[in-house]
């Protein structure tokens, strides 16, 4: 969990949250109810909550914003379940995945129970008639997403707008939801509905961004993965295309190692890595989400001055510096 969350006024919301998120989660059989709390205290920082309580705290309601804020982590939660099966992980931040132990069949199966229980805690919230609609959309643009992503795979002549598309249902679009929908669930305005979710979608924006530069960048202590995961799988990130846009020496060496495969294991992903890092590649990655960021700002200087109008801002600006 990001250490601004824990130092500030959301600490014990957040605390709600999780308490909220185990007690459902551990309705599950065992043994699989402990692997899913494992990947519960493994999948995330709590981003996607945190903001929906940020949002929900600006008309006073973060208290009775807690359910919805923890199956908003559900759907996450779930699209980690399946993204694992998918692409047949074994372990997710150093713990086993349930795919891994269990079978892909019965991952799935987990992975729908925690959205279907998700979507069983919206329908009893407040305007639950929208939000549930919010939900689908939701679900159909996160499906098409990822098949994208997967239809795209080791595609080297794809685009930044092909990029955007995908993290755009990947990331983008769940966390700009938890805004929208806590801001629907407070009973905002529909101008104020409209401004929160576009804080969210600026957000996830460069959320995904810079996920995919730490994901070169760092290790696996760090990330609970290889250094290149996702550019093994051949998912092509941002710093990918945009180094991919240029002439350089070393350009048809990185070609062919993506065109490949890999087919030589991580010592073939660290070096292509290491040729777009020497590019330029996570630099001008990084002006992209920071673009994304000044678009959030703004927007939030849009609202009225509510009280904790700073503490939204304070929380956009300690996602450039976060470091996994």
């Amino acid at each position: 969990m990001l250490k601004f969350f824990e130092v500030h006024e959301m600490k014990e919301q957040l605390g709600d949250v999780e308490a909220y998120l185990e007690n459902t989660v551990g309705h599950l059989p065992s043994p699989t109810r402990e692997r899913a709390l494992n990947i519960l205290r493994a999948g995330g920082k709590r981003v996607r909550p945190a903001f929906a309580i940020m949002t929900a705290s600006m008309f006073g309601t973060e208290k009775e914003i807690i359910p919805l804020a923890a199956a908003l982590e559900m759907i996450h939660m779930a699209s980690l379940i399946h993204d694992d099966v998918v692409d047949q992980a074994d372990t997710r931040r150093g713990k086993g995945t349930i795919n891994a132990l269990y079978g892909d069949g019965y991952a799935v199966y987990v992975g729908d129970y925690v959205l279907t229980r998700a979507i069983e805690i919206v329908r009893q919230q407040p305007n639950s008639n929208r939000l549930l609609q919010i939900m689908a959309d939701l679900s159909i643009e996160m499906s098409l997403g990822e098949v994208e992503q997967l239809r795209s795979a080791f595609d080297i002549k794809q685009t930044v707008e092909d990029y955007n598309y995908r993290i755009d249902r990947k990331t983008a679009l769940l966390m700009a939801t938890s805004c929208q929908a806590a801001a629907v669930a407070s009973g905002a305005s529909e101008e104020e509905i409209d401004i929160f979710y576009k804080i969210g979608y600026n957000l996830g924006m460069e959320f995904q961004i810079r996920d995919d530069i730490l994901d070169m960048r760092s290790n696996t202590k760090k990330l609970g993965k290889p250094a290149g995961s996702d550019l093994a799988h051949g998912i092509m990130t941002l710093p990918t295309i945009l180094v991919l846009q240029q002439d350089f020496a070393e350009k048809e060496e990185l070609l062919q190692l993506i065109e490949n495969r890999f087919s030589g294991g991580q010592t073939e992903v660290e070096r292509a890595i290491a040729i777009i890092i020497k590019q330029g590649g996570l630099e001008e990655a990084s002006v992209y989400a920071d673009g994304y960021l000044a678009q959030a700002k703004a927007y939030i200087s849009q609202l009225p001055d509510f009280k904790r109008k700073k503490m939204l801002l304070s929380g956009v600006d300690y996602f450039k510096e976060r470091t996994f």
